[in-house]
C-alpha cells in the first residue's frame, strides 16, 4: 500500500486551549501579530518541563475562560496528550500551567 503524498500528509493538530485570564494575558502581551500566538504556545510546550510543572487548578466556569484554536505540531500534540494522561489532568490545565510557569521565569 502507497503512503499519501506528502502535501496530503497532516503535519498538524488542533489545540482548542481555554486559557485563564492570567495565562491569557501574559501569551497576548508577548505577541504583536496574528500566528504569533501559536508559534509563543509552541515555544512555551518545548521550553518548560510539562512533567514536573506546578499544576494549575482551573476553578473558573470553563465556559467563561477565552478559548483559542492553535495548530500544534503532531509530535508535540501527542506528547502534550500523553503527559496529561499521564498526570491525570487535562491537556488544558498543561497548557495553562505552562504559560504561568514559562512567564514566571522569563520575566
Amino acid at each position: 500500500m502507497m503512503s499519501p503524498p506528502k502535501s496530503l500528509t497532516k503535519t498538524t493538530a488542533p489545540l482548542r486551549p481555554r486559557l485563564i485570564a492570567e495565562a491569557d494575558s501574559q501569551l497576548r502581551d508577548r505577541v504583536s501579530r496574528r500566528g504569533e500566538l501559536a508559534k509563543q504556545i509552541v515555544l512555551i510546550l518545548t521550553s518548560v518541563d510539562l512533567t514536573t510543572i506546578p499544576l494549575l487548578e482551573l476553578t473558573s466556569d470553563i465556559r467563561r475562560l477565552a478559548q483559542t484554536t492553535v495548530e500544534l505540531p503532531l509530535d508535540i500534540h501527542r506528547r502534550l496528550k500523553k503527559i496529561a494522561q499521564a498526570r491525570k489532568t487535562s491537556m488544558n490545565a498543561i497548557v495553562n500551567s505552562a504559560v504561568v510557569e514559562y512567564t514566571k521565569q522569563n520575566q
